[in-house]
């Protein structure tokens, strides 16, 4: 037999193939048979290595999320869960969720100059007239804060390189029930790492001087005492040297935002201080009920005053307001010489800690009260 005709023998039927090459075709079924079992194997294994670990697909999408800006190391331990996926890759619009049962997730959103979304909203911090929870700074130079609801956290860096502005990014975190809780300190301490870690991320994908870069990472939170009565001349952190009793934080000097209320003796919440920089002054102006009062560079009266100063950092906005009083359906009382003298030392304790200017003295005539 001619190569073409065992050629086509062979291509014509196996079992011609067979008769004219004796042995050969069992070994070929042999080996198919094996190769084919491995491939289906291989498949089945790296199925179950899928379901088990959530697979490569996973993983692609945690990295890509928010156009890859996101800090990722941390989600998992945060969110209580072992399977996640990234949602959005524009990093003004992004999240992360649990792919067991949906019930743990992340929003992040990550911005570069100026920005519509409710920064202090987002935190519960902007109904600042109602007294509540005070921000918690992260500490040790990181520009990030904890808001007053669990779970939200802040930070921004000013990017004098190039043009757009500052960067600012924007979390909200829900994790698993029965998973690490939000108001302990380990869960703060992770949540503000994320949020660190990814402004330190945009800061080098911007060009920007990256955040606590000489601090080093986040190993814990400061103490939350804005529960905590301070008596006058007790005070140590936001609110020290102000002759009033108080609820206060730690004071830090990389803090976006400081918050401060005084009290009475007995606890009752009166005014609330708070110093807010770079895109937070614009939040200030948009979000609270006396936005329209904070756009000039100083003033007040009636239980509302402000003033600024210049920092490096960009804006600056300090300012002292009456609170809500729920029990009598009306605002506190003002009492323009505490309210201004507070506002005199606080404004000029934080500007001297983030190196500003002296701030803009107050006016000593009052106009009325807009609010």
């Amino acid at each position: 037999m001619s190569f073409d005709q065992e050629r086509v023998a062979y291509t014509a039927a196996g079992e011609g193939r067979e008769k004219d090459m004796p042995g050969v075709g069992w070994r070929s079924r042999r080996r198919g048979a094996v190769i084919g079992g491995a491939v289906a194997l291989a498949l089945v294994g790296g199925g179950a290595l899928y379901a088990t670990t959530g697979g490569w697909l996973d993983d692609r999408s945690l990295a890509s999320a928010c156009d890859g800006l996101l800090e990722t190391s941390e989600l998992k331990g945060l969110l209580g869960t072992d399977r996640l996926r990234g949602e959005g890759t524009a990093p003004a619009h992004c999240r992360v969720i649990d792919l067991d049962d949906g019930r743990s997730s992340l929003r992040a959103q990550i911005f570069r100059g100026d920005t519509s979304e409710m920064l202090l909203g987002t935190m519960s911090r902007a109904d600042q007239h109602d007294g509540g929870g005070l921000v918690i700074p992260a500490g040790t130079g990181h520009p990030v804060v904890l808001g007053a609801q669990p779970g939200t956290a802040s930070g921004f860096v000013p990017c004098g390189k190039g043009e757009g502005g500052p960067v600012t990014v924007l979390m909200r975190a829900m994790p698993k029930k029965g998973g690490e809780s939000l108001v302990e300190p380990e869960g703060r301490a992770r949540l503000a790492r994320v949020v660190s870690g990814t402004l330190d991320r945009a800061a080098e994908r911007w060009g920007c001087e990256k955040p606590g870069k000489a601090k080093g990472k986040i190993t814990e939170i400061p103490e939350d005492t804005s529960g905590v009565l301070r008596q006058a001349g007790e005070a140590t952190g936001t609110c020290a040297g102000i002759d009033s009793a108080s609820y206060e934080t730690s004071a830090d000097d990389a803090a976006p935002i400081e918050d401060c209320q005084l009290a009475d003796p007995s606890g009752a919440r009166l005014f609330r201080l708070s110093a807010y920089y770079g895109p937070y002054v614009k939040a200030a102006r948009q979000e609270t009920l006396r936005r329209k009062e904070f756009r000039t560079d100083v003033g007040g009266g009636g239980g509302v005053w402000w003033t600024t100063a210049d920092c490096p950092q960009g804006d600056v906005l300090y300012t002292v307001e009456t609170v809500w009083d729920g029990k009598r359906n009306t605002f506190r009382p003002p009492s323009p010489k505490l309210q201004k003298d507070a506002l005199k030392t606080f404004a000029e304790r934080s500007a001297a800690r983030h190196g500003c200017s002296a701030p803009e003295p107050l006016p000593t005539k009052d106009g009325p009260s807009r609010s």
